[in-house]
């Protein structure tokens, strides 16, 4: 099974691309632990796509997003072969429309 929770701030407002399906594409900043002998968290950024996001919510995120704290749950997606068959390293969380 492929559960991803998180949550985090949106690091800048979010971006609608397409009409069928339409998506809502945005970063999120989570923290990771602190590292051994660290004392501060660090960042991790995190691309999320919500596909078909309803109306109010792609309002929020595409005005007031930057910044916003939020809780999502999706799934990570798998990485890509490149065009030459090696691997291609990009993953994301597709959003979880509920």
């Amino acid at each position: 099974m492929n559960v991803c929770l998180l949550s985090g701030r949106v690091c800048h407002h979010a971006t609608v691309r397409g009409n069928d399906p339409q998506t809502l594409t945005f970063l999120l900043e989570t923290r990771n632990g602190s590292a051994e002998g660290d004392k501060k968290e660090r960042p991790a950024f995190v691309p999320c796509v919500f596909f078909n996001p309803p109306p109010e919510l792609e309002a929020l995120l595409t005005t007031q997003g930057e910044g916003l704290p939020v809780e999502l749950e999706g799934r990570l997606s798998a990485p890509n072969p490149d065009a030459n068959g090696g691997r291609r390293y990009s993953p994301e969380v597709i959003v979880r429309n509920r």
